[in-house]
């Protein structure tokens, strides 16, 4: 076992903070945008190091189960997760199951390729994926549903938690921009440092003359993606009136750093979402948001203006860089890379009729994006599974926000959905699967903050409730008796 340098920060911090569990949550919140590190190393294999805080909460709360504490929603909060439930343990009898039941008979692209095959596909046969992919599953469903019953206790601190996420998104500006200079002037950048993860090829690319950054992620997409959710995070909480971490300023640097990354995915998420976002704020009938809509649009183009128009004056040269950006977005679907995403999106797909449905065992096959992924891996049940979860979400947070307008909680709930949208949109157009602790912890705060509102709710009402009255008859007076 190998303790990397930011492992040497980081183990010793989340160990000092073992018995404060808000801290773990921030902390994995923060630690999870190093996607591209490793906390420690295992032979080939890198810890992520958002799972190290990660596994001391789930471990904090087990102990709390052992010591006999109990949540206040636990049983609500555990009741909306059983979709995620159904899918683990699917997802474990058939990474057990079915790549020996045909194997040989489908064709699958592994998790990892090899590099001197002839061609992508193999037959399907019982890999280490199937054991790695079904082991991060089972991590990450338990972190939500401990973090979702975590999150149903009274005085839980929301806007300390999404301040963590706001947090993060700052330093990844920084890291992106430090790393465009980085790629254009040689100022040192801590590579090393940021990209410490055996299990990852990380390679330098360019879209011609332009450098592609990617910051502490694995590739541009990855840095888009999360900056495309934090955007829309950062947006949603403007309209909302929230001014926690000041989103409008963090939602220009994320669309800044989204474009600088030029992955087409992130683009398309800033194209589509932000209107998106905008509209849906718009019929939502939340007081003052169309004012606050207007003053959000008016800074951005404000600070565009007074930031682009300048560069572009004493740096004309840069114009031939933008079209080269914005021909290579909207030819991608000509491009080499994108051919090779839709094959092996194909090939995923190709997979269901010979396995009648069932798939080919969670973990055998590597797609190019989230939907074709889970009909290959989780078969049809999987995939049921994971849209009658997103129904309950969308559900719960309905009803529950009509109960109970004006929670301290909305805030979680409000920027966290916004982030999980994103984040699962980004992943059904180029992203095999969504494996990351930070979208786990976001999905368990939402569940466990609409429970926690939930009991609120009922709490309020009963204490409107008018105490029933008690009415009793009148006492006859006792008559006079003459002797």
């Amino acid at each position: 076992m190998q303790v990397t340098l930011l492992g040497a920060v980081l183990v010793p911090l989340a160990l000092m903070w073992a018995l404060r569990p808000v801290r773990l949550l921030q902390l994995t919140l923060f630690a999870s945008i190093f996607a591209a590190a490793a906390a420690m190393i295992f032979g080939g294999f890198g810890l992520q190091p958002g799972m190290v805080p990660g596994l001391l909460f789930i471990a904090y709360v087990v102990l709390q189960y052992a010591l006999g504490m109990r949540y206040p929603g636990e049983a609500a909060a555990l009741r909306n997760t059983l979709p995620l439930q159904g899918l683990l343990a699917y997802a474990v009898v058939s990474a057990w199951l079915l790549p020996e039941m045909f194997a040989g008979s489908v064709l699958v692209e592994p998790q990892k390729v090899d590099p001197l095959a002839l061609s992508a596909l193999v037959p399907l046969h019982f890999t280490f994926g199937n054991v790695t992919q079904t082991l991060y599953l089972t991590i990450n469903v338990i972190f939500a549903m401990t973090v979702s019953s975590f999150m149903t206790r009274a005085a839980i601190p929301y806007e300390r938690i999404i301040a963590a996420y706001l947090l993060g998104g700052y330093v990844v500006v920084g890291l992106t921009f430090w790393q465009f200079g980085n790629r254009i002037s040689g100022i040192p950048f801590p590579d090393e440092l940021l990209q410490s993860n055996p299990g990852w090829a990380i390679v330098t690319q360019s879209l011609g003359s332009v450098p592609r950054v990617q910051g502490p992620f694995t590739e541009p997409a990855g840095l888009a993606g999360y900056m495309a959710g934090v955007a829309l995070c950062c947006l949603w909480l403007s309209v909302r009136g929230y001014q926690t971490m000041k989103p409008n300023l963090l939602l220009a640097l994320a669309i800044a750093t989204t474009l600088l990354s030029t992955s087409t995915t992130g683009i398309a998420m800033l194209v589509i979402g932000l209107p998106f976002t905008l509209a849906l704020a718009s019929v939502g009938g939340v007081p003052g948001a169309l004012g606050r809509m207007g003053k959000t649009v008016a800074l951005l183009v404000l600070g565009a203006s007074l930031t682009i128009g300048p560069i572009l004056i004493l740096k004309p040269e840069l114009i031939d860089s933008i079209n080269l950006v914005v021909e290579s977005t909207l030819n991608k679907g000509d491009s080499d890379s994108y051919r090779e995403r839709s094959a092996s999106d194909n090939g995923a797909l190709a997979t269901v009729i010979p396995t009648y449905g069932l798939g080919v065992g969670w973990g055998s096959y590597r797609s190019s994006s989230l939907l074709p992924g889970l009909l290959a891996n989780g078969g049809i049940f999987g995939l049921t599974m994971v849209l009658w979860f997103g129904v309950r979400v969308v559900r719960l947070a309905r009803q529950v926000r009509a109960a109970c307008p004006g929670h301290p909680g909305q805030i979680l709930v409000d920027g966290f959905l916004a982030s999980l949208g994103c984040q699962l949109v980004t992943a059904l157009i180029s992203a095999p699967m969504i494996s990351g602790m930070d979208f786990y912890l976001q999905l368990g705060c939402v569940i466990g903050v609409l429970a926690r509102m939930s009991i609120d709710a009922r709490a309020g009402h009963e204490q409107r409730r008018p105490a029933k009255q008690i009415v009793s008859a009148p006492v006859a007076a006792p008559s006079a008796v003459s002797g």
